[in-house]
């Protein structure tokens, strides 16, 4: 069909291989894992280190930024490829932000992964991993970076350094892929703070959700308790809200690009008002917004 064509078209113009859902899924899955980080670091910031999503948060943040990378892998093919973007990157320091992303979001990996083993209690760590073999401990203490000897929490001035770097790591997940795209494809449509704005509200809708559902089923799997979280009202309203601003954005740039847009901005919005209609209202914002706001 013509539609389909010209979608894909606007797509991937000026694209020497077109986009595949798999980068979709690492802009998803690294996007949520982000927000996570960013809620846990603000509530911790607050003081609630007892809830169901202290515990919970960072290890669901990690499987998601793993997640992630397998996709870009796969999305790549070839890792080289990656490290040729690193080094373009710095002699286009002004526009390429992969080489950012390159470093910061394998820090990112790394500090979830150290910070799940922080939130647990450490007397239960240290008991589980002191239980093991000798070479079976000395690998758990490795892979946990010798957590069960420490804790962070103990050290103040610490602990807020690594809240604020977790909170602008965060918020670097979801705004990276949007950034990549509107500076380094050269596609119109793309190229609009309105797509940064979506990305960061979808993110923070979907890691509410997460929070406000997921984290009560998993201390029922762990404890055999079922409870929901303390503020789970807060984050439904915070969904709510980052779901409305989903909507408003994206109608609000449709509207202005087919008014005011070049050409090929131009097309795109009338495509995705016109032939693109009911896809569009049925997909994203019945099942993708409606449907989530009204279970809330």
């Amino acid at each position: 069909m013509l539609p389909a064509r010209a979608m894909n078209e606007l797509y991937n113009i000026v694209h020497d291989r077109p986009f595949t859902i798999l980068f979709a899924n690492y802009s998803w899955a690294l996007g949520i894992a982000g927000a996570l980080a960013l809620l846990w670091a603000i509530e911790t910031w607050r003081g609630r280190r007892e809830s169901d999503e202290f515990r919970f948060t960072l290890p669901l943040a990690v499987a998601l930024i793993v997640g992630g990378f397998i996709n870009v892998l796969s999305e790549v093919q070839q890792p080289g490829r990656l490290i040729y973007g690193y080094y373009l990157g710095w002699s286009n320091w002004d526009t390429a932000i992969i080489k950012y992303g390159i470093i910061l979001l394998p820090i990112f990996l790394v500090l979830t992964w150290w910070l799940s083993f922080q939130v647990m209690p450490r007397k239960e760590l240290g008991g589980e991993i002191a239980s093991l073999s000798k070479p079976w401990r000395a690998l758990a203490d490795f892979f946990s970076l010798w957590s069960r000897h420490y804790s962070l929490f103990d050290r103040p001035l610490l602990t807020r350094i690594v809240l604020i770097t977790t909170a602008f790591l965060g918020l670097f997940a979801p705004l990276y892929s949007a950034v990549f795209l509107m500076n380094e494809h050269g596609v119109p449509l793309w190229n609009s703070p309105a797509q940064a704005m979506i990305f960061l509200a979808s993110s923070i809708a979907m890691a509410a959700l997460i929070q406000a559902a997921i984290a009560p089923v998993l201390r029922w799997l762990t404890t055999g308790q079922w409870q929901l979280a303390d503020n789970s009202k807060e984050l439904r309203w915070l969904a709510v809200i980052a779901i409305a601003v989903c909507a408003v954005v994206w109608y609000g740039w449709m509207w202005w690009l087919g008014r005011f847009g070049m050409t090929e901005q131009e097309r795109a919005a009338n495509l995705f008002m016109g032939p693109y209609a009911s896809e569009v209202f049925w997909n994203w914002t019945f099942i993708g917004l409606l449907v989530p706001v009204f279970l809330l």
